[in-house]
């Protein structure tokens, strides 16, 4: 029996040589994929879910045609990113109001020069219109917002091709942003968002770091392949403690904790998982109980999201708001907390305001309310169908039927392809 075994082994080995051989000869990225993909570390992670992306990786090694593609797609973005230069914080030409370049400083995006005023002060408010003024060179929201999609983009190019390339140029983001003591940025949102001519930072300017989890989850990437040694990881930990102090001791952090819409929920997204980062696990669960306040204070009975749907951008907010608050009930499951399934006062939760989308997804109903960025349709898919992947993956096919989720599949990015995997 042992010889026989011996022989079948042999004889295995040969038709996966073979095979490969083949695949070789017959196709072009896939292969290289297919056999590093298995390669490549999946950490424990806080935000995502470690299985998921393990089957993906398989599905990569097995040649899925719509796997390759996309991670073709990332690694292309990954290899472009390798050729550019890293800003920080102190590439903007002049420092803001505190007179320190390492103090991290963006304008509210909404808000545009008054043309009652000679000059244009105070701003004033135009809801759901970018001023192009507040996205330029002379603050940080786009340095900062590249520095955290590159730490996105690289963490899934290596996990689908296994390039240490990529481990090294993660690292040297981080570095930049946390470490180097010339070029870091200082742990607090004090200047973000504000409103020349009234304020010079506002608690909504919180959500231009939701992307924290990027840095989080490159953090679990590179401590797991032993890319960086201990002092760099004290350090980092170190800020990352620091600004979760700062979210939750700070007048500004406090009062964006306050806010009844998408802004606290983000919120919620940002401390949960940096406490879970950080070993606060007690505390992270017991945080819990503001998100099921918010689940209360923000939903009707029938699903819908009042405080979103006077946006003049509906779609996008009550989508977005939804997104937030079905990763933060991903991270509570991992603290043995089931938010999925919380019901409010009146019977408000996730699946009904979820499902308050269904209706106009299967045109029985029409949007009756304010969109003003592209079309009704258009929104749909690039703001509910990504929440609809996500909470997907999270809580499986009941909370998301076959004929919504055929609608929203075709449509998916890359990236939401390879790091949520459904059924």
């Amino acid at each position: 029996m042992n010889k026989l075994k011996k022989v079948k082994v042999v004889i295995t080995c040969m038709l996966i040589a073979l095979s490969i051989v083949t695949t070789g000869c017959t196709s072009t990225p896939t292969s290289s994929h297919a056999a590093k993909s298995n390669l490549a570390v999946v950490p424990d992670y806080i935000y995502y879910n470690q299985q998921h992306i393990q089957t993906i990786q398989q599905q990569v090694t097995a040649g899925n045609e719509i796997y390759i593609t996309a991670v073709n797609t990332v690694e292309k973005a990954a290899e472009k990113d390798l050729t550019q230069p890293i800003e920080s914080v102190l590439d903007k030409p002049q420092a803001g109001p505190s007179g320190n370049k390492n103090d991290y400083l963006s304008l509210a995006p909404y808000f545009w020069p008054n043309p009652d005023t000679a000059d244009g002060l105070p701003w004033v408010n135009k809801d759901g219109q970018v001023n192009p003024m507040t996205r330029g060179k002379h603050t940080d929201q786009a340095r900062s917002s590249k520095f955290l999609k590159a730490l996105k983009t690289l963490t899934l190019a290596y996990t689908y091709t296994n390039n240490p390339a990529y481990l090294k140029r993660m690292q040297t983001y981080v570095d930049t942003w946390m470490v180097n003591p010339k070029t870091r940025m200082n742990p607090h949102l004090n200047y973000a968002q504000g409103w020349p001519g009234t304020n010079n930072g506002t608690p909504f300017g919180v959500i231009e770091w939701t992307s924290i989890s990027n840095l989080v989850t490159a953090m679990q990437l590179l401590q797991a392949t032993n890319t960086v040694d201990s002092r760099y990881i004290t350090k980092v930990n170190t800020w990352l403690n620091d600004y979760l102090t700062w979210l939750l001791t700070s007048e500004l952090g406090n009062l964006e904790r306050t806010r009844k819409n998408n802004h606290g929920s983000w919120y919620d997204y940002q401390v949960v998982g940096l406490m879970m980062y950080l070993n606060k696990q007690a505390q992270a669960k017991s945080y819990l109980t503001e998100t099921k306040q918010r689940i209360e204070e923000q939903f009707k009975p029938d699903g819908s999201q009042p405080h979103e749907l006077k946006r003049t951008k509906s779609v996008n907010y009550t989508s977005m708001n939804l997104q937030a608050l079905v990763q933060v009930a991903f991270l509570a499951e991992k603290l043995d907390v089931n938010l999925w399934h919380f019901e409010g006062s009146q019977g408000q939760s996730l699946p009904k305001a979820i499902g308050y989308f269904y209706p106009y997804l299967r045109g029985e109903k029409t949007w009756q309310y304010k969109q003003i960025w592209k079309t009704i349709e258009q929104a749909y898919q690039l703001k509910t169908y990504p929440m609809l992947h996500i909470t997907r993956a999270h809580f499986g096919k009941n909370a998301v039927p076959d004929d919504i989720y055929q609608k929203v599949k075709p449509t998916l990015s890359a990236e939401e392809l390879l790091l949520y995997h459904t059924m």
